[in-house]
């Protein structure tokens, strides 16, 4: 018998954390349908994202919500160094984190997002 459990918790628990990750792959948020287009948004996988990049540029566009604003409305704004230099802590906060804006340039929809309006 205590095989027989040990053999039963050996399968379980890697399914039981499975489970979730399986879940989400395909699940569909909704889907906009605008002529002959059709697009299907999906919740996004984040084992790709950086947390520790993700938690400093935050801390960051927390204290400095008009660049934030901005970025999520043209993130070209990125790379823009006349708009670096308007916004000196920005200029400062990249020579600090090269590594952040490059993943950045690279992928601004894992650091950029539109907030929603009220309501919403």
């Amino acid at each position: 018998m205590n095989r027989i459990s040990t053999l039963l918790i050996a399968v379980a628990l890697p399914v039981a954390f499975a489970a979730p990750a399986i879940a989400q792959e395909g699940n569909t948020l909704g889907t906009v349908v605008n002529g002959n287009t059709t697009t299907t948004f999906k919740a996004a996988d984040t084992r790709d994202i950086d947390t520790q990049k993700l938690k400093t540029w935050s801390a960051f566009a927390a204290g400095h919500p008009k660049v934030a604003s901005e970025f999520a409305h043209n993130s070209a704004l990125i790379n823009d160094d006349a708009y670096a230099k308007k916004h000196p802590q920005l200029g400062a906060f990249f020579a600090a984190h090269p590594d952040i804006r490059e993943a950045m340039t690279a992928h601004p929809g894992n650091y950029v997002a539109i907030p929603p309006r009220p309501g919403e």
